[in-house]
């Protein structure tokens, strides 16, 4: 047998007894929380974001109650239509400012024809229409996303659009210059869109921001009070003609402030016929007053505050509050009395 140095050409026979039993095997015990072991906790489980952990954002929850931002197409298509009713009172601002000037007759009368008043009574009807089909497309899409307006038995959303057109019209007449080329272009959109606009805001607010939707709401509608209301001041007309143009003026503003109250149509019908009387009554004791045609125009603003804030304050609550009354009186009082000193 032939031999190499330090091994033989032949293997030597291996111990099998040191070969462990393979049935015998036992596996290791595994580690708790391993992804093979028996652990009772749930694998879909994953660790709560809270927003320590790096490169995730915190759920920010619901959002918070405020004026939310609602894209409906009753806002857009307000606009289209305020700037309509613009283009038409710049076309009546032209003819005006080109007519020739008589004498002896009121001054809205002045440098306007017939046909001047045939394209403002147009202009007036399309703010009406315009806002009435705004409200109505506004109303349907609201009632198809599940958020339904409450029915108020009486639609009143064309009396702001119908005041400030009327009111640009009537100052346009009565100044028939070049600044009226801008103010009345520039009333006639502002008084319609935002006219639109709050409505839209007031009905779609929610609870906490419904005292800032009403508050916007109001500064709308004492606004175009008081360019209506000064225009009709402005041309000195006989008193009953006066009277009678004040009293419908904060009648139908009325019935527009009556609508954030919950009272019903009779009531809120009434109501704005007792403003329109007081209106009036004050409209006749104002021409007893010497005084400017814009601080005119204030008073039976104040007049139309004080009226309609009570009246609305009595349909909110069946008791009104002192606080409301003596808020309502205060104001009034400190508008009057600041009124009479600089007349």
């Amino acid at each position: 047998m032939s031999r190499f140095r330090g091994r033989s050409d032949r293997p030597e026979a291996i111990d099998r007894s040191d070969i462990p039993d393979e049935s015998s095997a036992t596996t290791p015990e595994e580690p708790a929380g391993s992804l093979t072991g028996t652990d009772d906790h749930d694998l879909s489980e994953k660790p709560q974001n809270d927003g320590s952990m790096p490169g995730n954002r915190p759920d920010p929850g619901p959002p918070s109650p405020g004026l939310q931002s609602v894209q409906q197409p009753g806002s857009g298509l307000g606009l289209v239509i305020s700037v309509a009713v613009a283009a038409v009172v710049l076309a009546l601002a032209f003819y005006a400012l080109g007519g020739d000037v008589r004498s002896g007759v009121v001054p809205l009368a002045q440098t306007t024809e017939p046909f001047f008043w045939a394209v403002a009574a147009f202009a007036v009807l399309l703010s009406i229409g315009g806002a009435l089909y705004a409200e109505r497309t506004t109303a349907r899409v609201a009632e198809a996303v599940g958020r339904s307006r409450p029915e108020s038995g009486l639609i009143t959303a064309w009396t702001v659009p119908a005041m400030a057109t009327t009111a640009a019209i009537l100052l346009i007449a009565t100044y028939h210059n070049g600044t009226m080329l801008v103010a009345g272009p520039a009333l006639a959109f502002l008084g319609n869109a935002g006219a639109l606009f709050s409505r839209d805001l007031l009905d779609d607010a929610e609870d906490a921001a419904h005292r800032t939707a009403a508050t916007v709401h109001t500064l709308v509608v004492l606004a175009v009070a008081f360019f209506a209301l000064s225009a009709i001041y402005l041309n000195k007309l006989p008193p009953l003609t006066t009277s009678l143009a004040v009293g419908f003026i904060g009648g139908l503003l009325t019935l527009e402030t009556l609508e954030r109250g919950v009272g019903g149509r009779d009531v809120r019908i009434v109501y704005a016929i007792v403003t329109g009387c007081l209106m009036a009554q004050a409209a006749v004791a104002l021409d007893w007053w010497q005084t400017h045609g814009w601080t005119g125009g204030a008073v039976l603003l104040v007049c139309f505050y004080l009226a309609s804030g009570v009246l609305l304050v009595r349909v909110q609550r069946t008791v009104p509050r002192l606080r409301d009354l003596i808020e309502l009186g205060v104001v009034s009082l400190v508008a009057i009395v600041i009124l009479a000193i600089t007349a």
